[in-house]
């Protein structure tokens, strides 16, 4: 199995109330991009990561994360687009070598663990479908509303809310972003569009840990289960963090 990574830092993510991007803010000691990147580096099937961050960030990020933290597998840091879509896009066409499956992964998503991306790609070797995505149960009832006003209520069994990382077989993604681009489709995740385009997309169950830094309470909560413990990943040359 030949394997290689895209991962999206490129958000500026305001939402997290920082002065810098969140991709840089240290999390128990380690840049939030840094633990992504840590815990892909881990999975022996990962032979190429794709790093994608904002244009002006790409030399700090070269110095600050993939430099620093002596991440091997990072061939190329390239520049993200106006939107997440594009920003992969760019990516899956820097790939340098030929892989048999591509994970896409937020970089906002620093307590994923190498079992959880191990455990998809083998789903998705395993099974006969094009893509694999992780996610979990909605524990809460959800409402559809428009307007202020409640259209419906849909059945709580059957959602779940999705995670990365999200696994696809190279030719099925390349095919649906390709035809993505040249038709002006544009969709929040990349197995959207694999949907859209008829491929099958299985679910694996992804972790509760496996949160996404968005507000500030995310970091506060991303630093209590690093010091809880069991999430740590490992610094080349050092020990576990």
């Amino acid at each position: 199995m030949k394997a290689g990574a895209v991962v999206a830092g490129a958000g500026r993510g305001e939402r997290v109330g920082l002065p810098e991007g969140k991709q840089f803010h240290k999390l128990a000691g380690i840049p939030v991009l840094a633990r992504s990147l840590l815990n892909l580096e881990a999975v022996d099937e990962i032979e190429e990561i794709v790093l994608v961050v904002n244009a002006d960030e790409i030399r700090r990020a070269e110095e600050e994360i993939v430099s620093a933290y002596g991440l091997r597998k990072v061939s190329m840091v390239v520049a993200g687009g106006e939107y997440r879509q594009e920003s992969v896009f760019n990516a899956l066409r820097s790939m340098s070598g030929s892989v048999d499956y591509i994970v896409i992964h937020d970089g906002a998503r620093p307590l994923a663990t190498p079992e959880l991306f191990r455990r998809t790609l083998k789903a998705l070797r395993d099974a006969e479908c094009e893509g694999v995505i992780t996610a979990v149960p909605v524990v809460d009832t959800v409402k559809e509303v428009e307007g202020g006003w409640v259209l419906r209520t849909p059945e709580r069994r059957r959602l779940w809310a999705v995670q990365t990382p999200q696994c696809f077989r190279a030719q099925a993604l390349l095919d649906a972003h390709e035809r993505a681009f040249r038709e002006g489709v544009w969709a929040t995740d990349d197995a959207a569009l694999l949907e859209r385009y008829r491929y099958r997309v299985r679910v694996v169950e992804g972790e509760i840990t496996n949160i996404k830094i968005t507000y500030p309470t995310d970091m506060l909560i991303a630093e209590a289960l690093l010091e809880k413990g069991g999430l740590q990943v490992v610094v080349p040359g050092g020990s576990g963090v």
